[in-house]
């Protein structure tokens, strides 16, 4: 029984020293832009994985200029995001992938809306787990 014990204390050791801290990634790892925004506390960083796809619902107030930008770990390669409609089409508004895999962008907005931001990874041809570090940047100033 103590040798189970142990191996489960000692499994559970492991799992714990190998994960990441992906906490506050997007602030040391993506890029900004200037002074002139303000960071919006729905900025946020997850761990990822290759072959992952995740969505972050996000609110875009109206009379906002945002600045969004995606950055990730060397080992997940190339992020593709989309900027869709919250609504049951899930209308794609822009994609990063028709646009050379670009990691920011900047837009405005006239209404307050739902907004959804899907992140994907493609999957590693390797029979891999790679995972990495994933952050969201989002600022806003006032149209002027």
């Amino acid at each position: 029984m103590k040798i189970i014990i142990l191996n489960l204390l000692l499994s559970c050791l492991a799992s714990i020293c190998f994960s990441q801290d992906c906490t506050l990634f997007h602030q040391y790892h993506c890029s900004y832009e200037d002074y002139t925004f303000f960071n919006s506390s729905q900025s946020k960083s997850i761990q990822f994985r290759k072959g992952q796809t995740s969505e972050i619902e996000f609110i875009a107030y109206g009379g906002e200029e945002y600045y969004l930008a995606v950055c990730g770990s060397e080992k997940l390669g190339r992020i593709r995001f989309r900027i869709m409609a919250d609504n049951p089409e899930k209308t794609v508004l822009f994609d990063n992938a028709d646009n050379k895999y670009v990691s920011s962008i900047n837009f405005t907005n006239d209404i307050t809306k739902n907004l959804i931001i899907q992140i994907s990874v493609p999957a590693s041809t390797r029979q891999t787990n790679d995972t990495g570090c994933l952050g969201v940047v989002i600022q806003m100033r006032k149209i002027k």
